[in-house]
């Protein structure tokens, strides 16, 4: 009987498959739907040059991008930290469980309500709500990481005195490799589409602001267009970003490694 071998890495060829099905999809819906709901991929893709063009282009999307850095940026450090604080110690836990399980309950839309009642609209109301919904999902997955830690390890780390950075690079980093990157890879796509609709619902400037715009003038090839970007956008982030950072972290679990 033979052992069961490395997982495969997802094959390209399958991906471009999917990709190819999904824009035969879009081109369908589009021709059944009419113009005036939906714009072809083709129509969309000539607006994007269109918007390029734009002096306003540049601004919104300097502006969704610094909300979407910051607000992600600092829901997940925050979620991070705390992460490994609460399971170092079950009584702070305790004390953030509460806490925890209501932000992670409630849903998006009423924390933009309230957000936009404390701190009008613009950048401070969105960076609120992607912090805050952020961080939790960073939070737990941190938690259950720390809790998953081999006793073994920790104990070593005691008895060679490790400090605690190095604890955190050789012992704790390592063993969050799996859940830290899973959690940065939602985080990620996550905070641009929470960014994209606090814009929508009540920001002055950015993408979701430039979207509702396109929607109001029932202009759907420059929506089309936006929501094409906003994809490029998490595509960019995922394979040129988080998928670097998966495979430093998780670079000792390789067979050369071993």
């Amino acid at each position: 009987m033979t052992a069961p071998g490395r997982p495969k890495r997802t094959s390209r060829l399958w991906s471009a498959l999917g990709v190819v099905l999904i824009f035969a999809g879009w081109e369908l819906a589009a021709r059944l739907m009419g113009p005036m709901l939906m714009a072809t991929p083709l129509e969309a893709l000539r607006s994007i040059g269109v918007l390029a063009g734009d002096p306003g282009f540049w601004a919104h999307s300097r502006d969704s991008l610094t909300r979407i850095a910051v607000g992600v940026g600092t829901g997940c450090g925050i979620g991070f930290a705390l992460g490994v604080l609460a399971g170092h110690d079950a009584r702070l836990r305790g004390l953030l469980e509460p806490l925890r399980w209501l932000l992670m309950a409630i849903p998006p839309v009423v924390v933009v309500v309230l957000a936009m009642l404390w701190f009008g609209l613009g950048s401070g109301m969105v960076i609120f709500i992607t912090i805050l919904m952020m961080a939790p999902g960073m939070y737990v997955n941190t938690v259950k990481g720390m809790r998953m830690i081999d006793a073994g390890l920790l104990e070593m780390g005691q008895v060679y005195r490790f400090g605690a950075w190095t604890r955190l690079r050789h012992i704790y980093l390592p063993a969050l490799a799996a859940p830290l990157t899973a959690a940065l890879l939602i985080a990620a796509c996550g905070g641009v589409r929470l960014v994209v609709m606090a814009e929508v619902l009540g920001a002055e400037s950015g993408v979701g602001y430039a979207l509702a715009n396109a929607r109001s003038t029932f202009d759907s090839g420059r929506l089309y267009a936006w929501v094409l970007l906003i994809l490029g956008l998490v595509a960019l982030l995922e394979f040129l970003l988080l998928q670097p950072i998966q495979r430093r972290l998780t670079r000792w679990q390789e067979p050369s490694h071993a």
